[in-house]
This record gives C-alpha cells, structure tokens and sequence, in this order.
C-alpha cells in the first residue's frame, strides 16, 4: 500500500511539474503590427509590464490558472503621434483589457482576448531593466 501511494504522490508530482505553456518574462515585439508600428511590451518577474508604441505605457498583470492572464488599467504618457501609429496605439489599448489567456508557442508569446482574437508577440533583445 505504502508503494502504490508512494507512486501516485511521483505521479502527481510528475504531471504539476513546469510545462511547455509556462508563461516566460521578457521582452516581446509585435509579430505583425498594423501599419508597421511597432508594439513592444516587457513583462517583469514581480507582475509588471512596461511596453511602447507612441507613448510609454505601464501596469500589472497577474496569471491566473489554465493559462489566465489579467491586465490591470494601463497608465500611459500622452505624446502625440504619426496618426497611424496613434490608432494602432489606441486599438491596442482597447484590445489589451480583453486579452483572458495566453499561450506560449515556442519562446512566442501568444495573447488571446474573450473572442477569440489572437495577437503573437515574439521574443527581442531590449535593453529595459525592471528597476
């Protein structure tokens, strides 16, 4: 009996181990941006994002199981722009509060908003610190 419990505490152990999905902290670039704006966002080890795409923009997220993930309101510098960038800007902005859960797809992070809406961000050498 001790064996046949001992193995399924292995087996649990084994199956709640890191996976593939795991969320990784970085620095993320916009795979396709509308207009060629670029969209830059960092997230941070302590639940902090930081990112750019006319103005600075910063706030929280938090993981929640099954691959959830919540962004908290987005503070924003607010310089003016080229008028395409700003509706990109402006899009994103209203699209990043409906993002519900993501998905990592290689070093990619993949944000997907409550219908469904996926927006591919992948890894770029940034020189933003988390200070």
């Amino acid at each position: 009996m001790k064996k046949l419990l001992m193995a399924l505490v292995l087996f649990v152990a084994a199956c709640s181990g890191p996976k593939g999905d795991e969320f990784k902290v970085g620095s993320y670039k916009l795979a396709e941006p509308a207009n060629d704006t670029p969209v830059m966002l960092n997230f941070f080890d302590d639940g902090r994002f930081s990112g750019k795409i006319v103005n600075n923009m910063m706030g929280n997220y938090t993981l929640k199981a099954d691959s959830g993930i919540v962004f908290s309101p987005v503070a924003t510098t607010m310089m003016m722009g080229p008028q395409k960038a700003m509706q990109v800007e402006q899009s994103f902005l209203q699209t990043l509060p409906k993002v519900t859960t993501y998905q990592m797809d290689g070093n990619s992070l993949v944000l997907i908003t409550d219908d469904g809406t996926k927006m591919v961000f992948e890894p770029y050498s940034s020189n933003i610190s988390n200070d």
